[in-house]
């Protein structure tokens, strides 16, 4: 066998492995994001409304506790009721610049 079918073998066993690597981190990732926590662990003392020490008592992945509660807090009465917990929508991660169309 000369050097040029092994070299192809050799090229192709690498592509290979490296393209598993590359899923098991894409899996690793998606699975590694944080999922929003439900209403009523957020409700500690289940009186159906998130006042902000109970909202201030969980870990936030990003942003201050007051930006954040007041973004939910679409009424600004000083608790986040149930509907605008479920109507809130978090902002996107933006793209680098470098990879958007402009």
């Amino acid at each position: 066998m000369s050097i040029y079918p092994k070299a192809i073998v050799a090229l192709a066993l690498l592509f290979t492995v490296f393209s598993q690597v590359q899923a098991e981190e894409k899996q690793h990732s998606r699975e590694g994001a944080r999922q929003r926590p439900c209403f009523s662990s957020l409700d500690i003392n289940s009186d159906g409304d998130i006042n902000f020490d109970e909202f201030s008592s969980h870990k936030l992945p990003r942003g201050d506790h007051e930006t954040v509660f007041a973004n939910f807090d679409s009424d600004s009465n000083g608790v986040i009721s149930k509907e605008e917990f479920e109507n809130h929508k978090p902002p996107h991660n933006k793209k680098p610049k470098e990879d958007r169309d402009d």
